[in-house]
C-alpha cells in the first residue's frame, strides 16, 4: 500500500513540473524585465498572454525625422537586448502611414507598429487599420487620463502614448524682456518690430487651421458639439459668430502688413532662428532646434490672452498602434509597452524635447524653457478622433482664401459647407 502510495505521488510530480513547463514564459528575461526598477516592468511577457511563438523580426514605421530615428533606435537595441527579438524600422511620414498601411497592410509588407496622432483614430479604426491594446488598470494609471481619452474609442485602447503636444509661445529675450499678454500687445509690439522688406517681424504664425483654432476657439468656435465624452458630426461650430469674429481678429494682423500672406513652416522656423522674429507659435518638436539656435535667449509662454482668457489650443496625442495585418500582434503591442514604459518615455522626452503623458515624468520637469508647453496644455482642447475629422482640416481653404483678401464670413461659411457635404457623403458610403 505504501508504495501504490509513492508511485502516486511520483506521478503526481512529475505531472506537476510539466504542468509549470507548459506554461512557462516564451520571453527571455520577462522575469528580470517584471523587477525592473527603471519601469520596464510594463513591458508584457508572456505568461499572461498566450502570445504565439517569439517571432524573428518586428517591423516599425516612424516619422521620418532624424530625431525620431535616433531616439526609436535606441529604444529597438534595448529591445533586442531584452528579447533577442530583432526590431527593424522604415521611416515614413506622418501624413502618409495610414494610406500607405491600408495598401500594404493586405499584402504582407506594412509594418506591426505604427505612429500616429490621434485625430486619425477615427479613420484608422473604419478602415479597420489597428487592433486594440489590453491595458491593466495598474497600466493605465501611469498615464495621464487625458492620453487614455485620446486612443480611446468605441470604449477600446488603439494607443501606447508617446507624447502630449500643443503649441505656444516662443520668443527672442534679446527683442523682447517678456512675452505680451494679450492679442492686443502681441498686435502693439509687432508695430513696434516689423520691417517686412527685411523679414524682420515681431510675431509670426503659420497660416494653418490647426494653429488658427485658438483665434476661432477663443471666441466661441468649436469642431464639432460633445456631450459626456461623445462627438456629434453635424453639430458643426466653425461657422458660428464666435469662430468668424476670430478669424477677423487674425486678419487684423494680415491688413495691417504684420504677417506675410503667404508662409510656410520652414519659413517662420529659418527666420526665428535667424533672430528676425520676436515671437512665433510652434510645438515642442521646435524646442531642441530654437534652443540650439538662440541658445540662453529663448523663452517660452503659454498663448496670449484672447476675448479675456487664455487662447485655447489643439492638443494632440501621439501613439504606437498595433497593425491589424501584423502577424505578432502580442508582441507587436509588447514593443509598444515597451517603448512607453517610464525608462523609455523619460529618453523619449531627454532626447526630443517633448512631453510624456505620465505624470511621474510630468511634475519632474523643472526648466523654465518648458513653462510656455506646461502651461498652455491644461489650456488646451482634445483634437476629435472621429472619422469625422478629416475633412475638417479643409479648414486651411478658408485661411487661405482670407489671407488673399477674402471676406471672412463668405469665406468660412462657404468651406464649412463644403465641409459638411464632405461628411454628409462618408455617411451615406458606409
Amino acid at each position: 500500500m505504501n508504495k501504490n502510495k509513492t508511485l502516486w505521488g511520483l506521478v503526481l510530480m512529475i505531472s506537476f513540473v510539466l504542468l509549470l513547463a507548459a506554461c512557462a514564459p516564451e520571453r527571455e528575461g520577462a522575469e528580470e524585465a517584471a523587477n525592473d526598477d527603471n519601469g520596464s516592468d510594463e513591458s508584457q511577457g508572456n505568461e499572461e498572454s498566450g502570445q504565439t511563438d517569439k517571432p524573428e523580426e518586428l517591423v516599425v514605421w516612424i516619422n521620418d525625422e532624424d530625431i525620431a530615428q535616433d531616439v526609436s533606435a535606441q529604444m529597438f537595441d534595448k529591445y533586442t537586448e531584452e528579447t533577442g527579438i530583432e526590431v527593424k524600422f522604415e521611416r515614413v511620414a506622418l501624413p502618409d502611414q495610414v494610406q500607405e498601411l491600408s495598401l500594404a497592410g493586405p499584402t504582407g509588407d506594412g509594418p506591426d507598429l505604427f505612429f500616429q496622432p490621434q485625430d486619425s483614430l477615427g479613420n484608422i479604426v473604419a478602415q479597420g487599420l489597428a487592433m486594440p491594446i489590453e491595458y491593466t488598470d495598474e497600466e493605465k494609471a501611469a498615464f495621464t487620463d487625458v492620453a487614455m481619452d485620446a486612443f480611446t474609442y468605441d470604449g477600446e485602447i488603439y494607443g501606447a502614448p508617446v507624447a502630449i503636444e500643443t503649441y505656444f509661445a516662443y520668443y527672442n529675450k534679446s527683442l523682447m524682456d517678456s512675452a505680451p499678454e494679450t492679442i492686443d500687445d502681441v498686435f502693439t509690439m509687432s508695430q513696434e518690430l516689423t520691417d517686412a522688406s527685411q523679414d524682420q517681424y515681431g510675431f509670426l504664425v503659420s497660416p494653418e487651421f490647426y494653429y488658427l483654432y485658438s483665434f476661432m476657439n477663443a471666441y466661441g468656435g468649436y469642431v464639432f458639439g460633445e456631450t459626456d465624452g461623445v462627438y456629434d458630426p453635424t453639430d458643426i461650430g466653425l461657422d458660428n459668430e464666435g469662430s468668424i469674429e476670430g478669424l477677423k481678429k487674425y486678419k487684423e494682423f494680415i491688413d495691417a502688413g504684420l504677417l506675410p500672406k503667404t508662409l510656410t513652416v520652414d519659413v517662420l522656423d529659418g527666420l526665428f532662428k535667424e533672430g528676425k522674429v520676436g515671437m512665433v507659435i510652434s510645438g515642442p518638436w521646435n524646442m531642441p532646434i530654437y534652443k540650439e539656435a538662440l541658445g540662453d535667449d529663448l523663452a517660452t509662454a503659454p498663448l496670449p490672452m484672447m476675448n479675456g482668457e487664455v487662447a485655447p489650443s489643439f492638443v494632440g496625442v501621439k501613439s504606437w498602434l498595433v497593425s491589424y495585418y501584423s502577424e505578432n500582434q502580442e508582441w507587436a503591442a509588447d514593443l509598444a509597452k515597451f517603448m512607453t514604459n517610464n525608462e523609455n518615455s523619460q529618453l523619449y522626452f531627454d532626447v526630443t524635447g517633448e512631453l510624456p503623458p505620465r505624470p511621474e515624468i510630468l511634475d519632474a520637469v523643472e526648466d523654465s524653457i518648458y513653462a510656455g508647453y506646461t502651461e498652455q496644455v491644461p489650456n488646451g482642447t482634445l483634437m476629435p478622433n472621429i472619422p469625422e475629422m478629416s475633412p475638417v482640416w479643409d479648414m486651411d481653404v478658408a485661411i487661405e482664401l482670407i489671407n488673399n483678401g477674402s471676406d471672412v464670413e463668405s469665406a468660412v461659411k462657404d468651406t464649412v459647407q463644403s465641409i459638411k457635404d464632405n461628411i454628409a457623403t462618408m455617411g451615406t458610403s458606409e
